[in-house]
């Protein structure tokens, strides 16, 4: 929150924002509050963060405390619903209240929100830092009117204007985390060296923005800052990180030289990836960097249907390469439902990526995001979607809602095997080793054998793990590696207890005494091989032997790593 001197003269604005998660924060009203400061009237303005899915009572009592004269919501897909359902709550309790909507969820649907919801006086589209501002001065001092407002949305004579959206110069933009008006107290601290996009892909909200890059001197300015913290990642908001080789390599290597505790999130275009990058990566500290990659799909014409440039074959080959590092976090992301794709070609481009086994693999349903290219095609391309957050697909020409909604389940199956860690070695190795690398035939196979509890209900580890071994038996005598795979998994979850699969109680009988945090305490043994420790090498990046291994479980390490330990 931003401390605020005004005196009762001075009317009062609110920036409230509604995040996902505890350790969000809003880069984009911190910057808003920092160019209105700029210009004089910061003063006046105090920032209120909340968290989306939680009773709002204490929010809405502080707001009403406050008395705004204007309220600013910054709107995204995870919380519009909770925005309007405030701005009428408000409405109620401070009728003289401007209520200002923006944000990318907002700015793309300011006709409609107005039109439907008459509690919001105004919807900013595009960048928000001058818009509001210059608004803020038309409502308090009645300086010029509304048609000069960037992107601004309202009412007028009964109908409802729109505004064209004027980008701002990079200069303008405020430097908030050199000067120390970011959100430092959060795990994670968001930051950007650019606005804007090099691409146009059709489902994507940048797909009209056009790329402003920032001065490498206000880079480095940030660095200097940002590199003061300790134990942080610094998320970069890129759109795309690669502009310009040159530029790319020069930042990467300064990321690599800051401070141990500091970790950067950035999202890659694989086939831009140089030889220098891979260099600076390869040489970093392990965990220095993580990686968000968004392939949406492997198919060549597919990619043309959306507006998409992506070498392929380059692609895969640059993440093989990330992958087998094991140094930092990969995270890929596919779409189900791009314009001509069918089952058999997202099966294809799901299995293929499922074979790099990456850290984490996201398989999402797309979502026809309001002024989206894609989204205005979308009838003539005969789509059938949600018209609500989050806009998914529910089917198109080319795919069923059936097919799309097996698709679903394999999401989950991903999320609760593969993604969880809980699973990661056996699925990977059943993969391999039973279904020649296909994870959608595994995956179907286990959904008819198991039903759909296991992808649709919120079934506790113990019951996953429960599931899955039973599904495995008619595989796991004849399978090198399976048994221990599905042993070491169970014994980095848990201790044998009363809800163990009885399969794999039977087979952690041997145990020895190991000293764990200066106690003695009788731990499980499991015996690899060759086999077994090659594909754990593979995932993990270690250096693990054959031989015997007892492990003290993350059920008792709350978040710390798993503790192994080899055995004479």
């Amino acid at each position: 929150m931003l401390p605020t001197s005004a005196s009762e003269n001075h009317p009062k604005v609110a920036l409230v924002a509604l995040h996902a998660g505890y350790s969000h924060s809003s880069l984009a009203l911190q910057s808003i509050a920092a160019y209105a400061d700029a210009r004089g009237c910061g003063h006046r303005m105090q920032l209120f963060d909340a968290l989306v899915n939680t009773n709002h009572q204490v929010l809405i009592e502080r707001l009403v405390e406050y008395a705004p004269r204007i309220i600013g919501f910054s709107t995204y897909l995870w919380n519009i619903s909770a925005s309007i359902r405030l701005s009428r709550l408000l409405k109620q309790l401070l009728p003289e209240m401007q209520v200002v909507f923006g944000g990318p969820e907002a700015g793309a649907r300011g006709v409609e929100l107005l039109t439907r919801v008459s509690e919001i006086d105004y919807v900013i589209e595009g960048e928000g830092e001058a818009a509001f501002t210059d608004l803020m001065n038309r409502v308090f001092q009645t300086q010029g009117d509304f048609e000069s407002v960037s992107g601004l949305v309202y009412r007028k004579d009964d109908q409802i204007q729109q505004n064209s959206v004027q980008l701002m110069p990079v200069s303008e933009i405020p430097p908030i985390v050199s000067e120390g008006r970011f959100d430092s107290a959060k795990p994670l601290v968001y930051w950007e060296t650019s606005r804007g996009c090099p691409y146009q892909c059709s489902f994507c909200s940048s797909a009209t923005e056009r790329l402003r890059a920032f001065p490498v001197e206000r880079v480095e300015a940030d660095l200097q800052v940002l590199e003061q913290l300790s134990n942080k990642t610094v998320k970069l908001l890129d759109r795309s990180f690669h502009l310009g080789e040159k530029r790319t390599s020069t930042l990467l290597q300064r990321f690599a030289a800051t401070p141990d505790g500091l970790r950067f999130h950035l999202e890659l275009n694989p086939d831009r990836i140089s030889e220098q990058a891979m260099c600076v990566f390869r040489e970093a500290l392990r965990g220095k960097f993580q990686f968000e990659i968004g392939l949406q799909t492997l198919n060549d014409q597919v990619l043309i249907n959306i507006d998409r440039r992506m070498d392929v074959a380059k692609s895969l080959e640059n993440i093989r390469c990330l992958v087998e590092m094991r140094r930092h976090p990969v995270h890929l992301d596919l779409i189900v439902g791009l314009p001509g794709e069918t089952v058999e070609l997202c099966t294809s481009s799901l299995d293929q990526t499922f074979r790099l086994y990456p850290d984490h693999l996201q398989l999402g349903i797309l979502k026809l995001l309001p002024g989206t290219p894609l989204q205005q095609q979308a009838h003539q391309l005969g789509y059938r979607w949600d018209t609500e957050p989050p806009y998914e697909v529910l089917s198109n020409p080319s795919m069923a809602f059936k097919q799309i909604a097996q698709f679903k389940r394999y999401a989950e199956l991903l999320e609760r095997l593969y993604n969880s860690g809980l699973l990661k070695t056996t699925l990977t190795g059943l993969v391999s080793q039973c279904f020649s690398g296909s994870v959608s035939d595994c995956f179907d196979r286990l959904l008819d054998d198991s039903g759909q509890q296991i992808a649709r209900d919120n079934l506790q580890p113990d019951a996953l793990f429960d599931q899955l071994c039973n599904f495995m038996i008619p595989y796991l005598e004849d399978t090198p590696g399976l048994q221990e795979w599905l042993l070491w998994d169970y014994c980095q979850f848990s201790l044998v207890n009363g809800k163990t699969p009885q399969w794999i109680a039977d087979r952690l009988t041997l145990s020895e005494k190991v000293v764990v945090q200066g106690s003695r305490r009788r731990l499980p043994v499991i015996t690899l091989t060759d086999t077994g420790v090659t594909m754990i090498n593979q995932l993990t990046g270690s250096r693990y032997v054959a031989g015997r291994y007892a492990l003290w479980p993350r059920q008792h390490k709350k978040g710390k790593p798993v503790e192994i330990f080899s055995l004479a």
